[in-house]
């Protein structure tokens, strides 16, 4: 029984090396609100060496996204923040009112880098409700980082199993009888996505 658990052992200090080497398992891990970067510090709160080149890869991955992705193209001032989403006026107290109204009016210049601002943070717990997609999603978090939360919401969407893909993938067999041969790869996908995001709840968040 011993061998087989240092074999065991051995087998998941292996994945985990793989894990630490990818860029979209250490950005899922920094793009949680509730981490961010706390597990790169060490005692006195300081960045590691290793954490540093953590940082680096999942940094570079953020400027290959942020080249890619014209900031015009998304939006970025206060008006993209939906008011219907946010709490009615008259159930506020007098510091939140001021809060949200100085949120509201910030805009974040080009010469910002989102990423750098949103690590510069402290960490916060969400609600027993919330998950990260759903604190990303958000109107604000929308508004005050436009390009990172779109980044966000796609490196948090990806599965951290593939029995999940596996499912989707023999229930589109399925969806595609011998009938609808000719059914293109673009509507299988909408249609699969679609289902599945209605059934985790997820499609109503986008929209």
């Amino acid at each position: 029984m011993v061998p087989r658990l240092h074999c065991a052992q051995k087998k998941c200090a292996t994945y985990v090396q793989k894990l630490d080497a990818s860029p979209y398992y250490l950005a899922a891990r920094i793009l949680n609100p509730q981490c961010r970067t706390a597990f790169l510090k060490d005692e006195n709160k300081d960045i590691t060496a290793e954490g540093e080149k953590k940082l680096y890869i999942v940094r570079k991955l953020w400027e290959r996204f942020r080249d890619k992705t014209p900031f015009s193209a998304v939006p970025y001032e206060s008006e993209s923040i939906s008011k219907s989403a946010l709490q009615p006026e008259e159930n506020l107290s007098v510091f939140y009112k001021a809060r949200r109204k100085h949120i509201l009016k910030q805009t974040r210049p080009q010469s910002q880098d989102e990423f750098d601002n949103y690590i510069s943070e402290n960490p916060i717990m969400l609600d027993s409700r919330t998950t990260a997609i759903q604190w990303w999603s958000q109107p604000i978090q929308r508004g005050r980082y436009p390009r990172l939360s779109q980044l966000a919401i796609e490196v948090l969407s990806i599965p951290g199993m593939s029995d999940k893909p596996e499912r989707v993938f023999s229930g589109s067999r399925r969806r595609v009888p011998w009938d609808r041969t000719k059914t293109s790869t673009q509507l299988l996908e909408a249609s699969e996505c679609a289902k599945d995001w209605t059934v985790q709840g997820i499609l109503g968040i986008l929209l």
